[in-house]
């Protein structure tokens, strides 16, 4: 396991204070995405989320991710914080937040009937509704999911993140053979849940079923603020280290799992520090490394068979690619610029690099198609309008 801290306590006491401190006014919080409703046919009920859209949504054509954030009316505004400090920093891709509100989270989050605490004192009553998580990820797959899909601009990728209870139903949809989700961040879940169950239906997974996913699970241990006794904790503590190493000893890919412990966080204090660093790490091959060494095939073959095929190769980086052989190769940076003009038409600058390597080759009359196509798209492109008037002998 590793220890690391990526965010300043400093930060994580002050986005905590917003989070806790919207919840505890009477005063309507100030939120960057709205509230609606949809009824469940599933679960009988109506439920609320919050959806909140890229800043680039509304300028741009591209299709975003998806992340679905448990327990949306607690955490919403400092996860929300916390992914867009992300997205500016270039560290994650910009997406689509959905953050679903509680109506009886010990129902919806738990994946089987259990009446006993963590202490292993009777619970007869605080779970009385207990063992609804199947129907609640089917609201999620089948009736929240498809509305956002349908009414929104998506990518094949999307994220779960939950925290306790939310992180035991994080580890259940990650065990479905059912889900579209393809990251999982669960943050100090709840493993300990009815004898280990999540832990149990591991070791009857098959990895077929779930090679292909992504998941970041974090644990904390100080218990100070708590009154409850240590080895309890113990417990949550080595449900999450023996659902790791089950993991591995399936032969799932080390590099698809990390397990991070926090020793001097709490279950509250652990939060945002886990999706900080669990939302790296699940976006940590979104950029291929060596790209400057390899193919327009070997990059199209990497960003397919990655993120489920979601994101394209980066605009700016496979330009540059193409200038680095610009000089010394121009038919090998053509298929670079050819490849960013397929990805992004609406780029003006992406044409205007096609037709620049055209006009190092000599191919005069395609420089002057793609310039003059470049130009279409950005009647400001100035060194498009100076190479048309070149090309055209004026």
């Amino acid at each position: 396991m590793i220890t690391k801290h990526n965010i300043t306590k400093v930060l994580i006491a002050f986005l905590l204070f917003l989070q806790w401190n919207a919840i505890g006014q009477n005063s309507t919080p100030y939120s960057i995405g709205k509230t609606y409703k949809i009824y469940s046919n599933i679960l009988k009920e109506d439920r609320s989320y919050i959806l909140e859209l890229p800043s680039s949504y509304e300028t741009s054509k591209k299709n975003y991710p998806i992340l679905v954030l448990l327990d949306g009316e607690v955490s919403y505004h400092s996860h929300s914080g916390i992914l867009n400090h992300m997205t500016q920093g270039g560290q994650i891709p910009e997406m689509i937040i959905v953050a679903i509100t509680n109506v009886d989270r010990n129902r919806d989050y738990t994946p089987t009937k259990y009446l006993t605490n963590l202490n292993g004192s009777s619970a007869v009553e605080n779970h009385k509704t207990t063992g609804g998580s199947a129907k609640f990820l089917q609201f999620i797959e089948q009736e929240l999911l498809p509305k956002i899909e349908q009414k929104y601009r998506t990518n094949a990728f999307k994220t779960l993140v939950g925290i306790s209870h939310g992180g035991l139903l994080v580890g259940s949809a990650f065990l479905s053979k059912e889900t579209s989700f393809n990251g999982f961040v669960s943050m100090d879940p709840s493993f300990w849940w009815d004898n280990q169950y999540v832990v149990k239906q591991l070791e009857k997974t098959d990895l077929n079923q779930i090679k292909d996913k992504r998941i970041y699970v974090s644990t904390a241990d100080k218990f100070e603020n708590f009154d409850r006794i240590p080895h309890v904790f113990t417990a949550n503590i080595n449900s999450h280290e023996l659902f790791n190493a089950t993991l591995k000893n399936k032969g799932f890919s080390p590099g698809k799992v990390e397990l991070e412990y926090f020793k001097e966080e709490n279950h509250w204090t652990v939060a945002l520090m886990s999706l900080y660093n669990g939302m790296q790490f699940i976006y940590k091959d979104l950029k291929m490394k060596n790209s400057s060494n390899s193919s327009v095939q070997d990059i199209v073959a990497y960003y397919k068979a990655n993120y489920n095929g979601g994101f394209l190769p980066p605009e700016q980086d496979v330009n540059n690619l193409g200038y680095a052989y610009l000089s010394n190769d121009a038919k090998k940076a053509l298929s670079y610029f050819k490849l960013n003009v397929k990805n992004y038409p609406t780029s003006s600058n992406a044409f205007d690099s096609l037709g620049e390597v055209y006009m190092l080759l000599g191919d005069k009359k395609n420089a002057l198609k793609y310039y003059k196509k470049s130009f279409e798209l950005n009647a400001n492109n100035k060194n498009a309008i100076k190479m048309i008037k070149v090309l055209n002998g004026n």
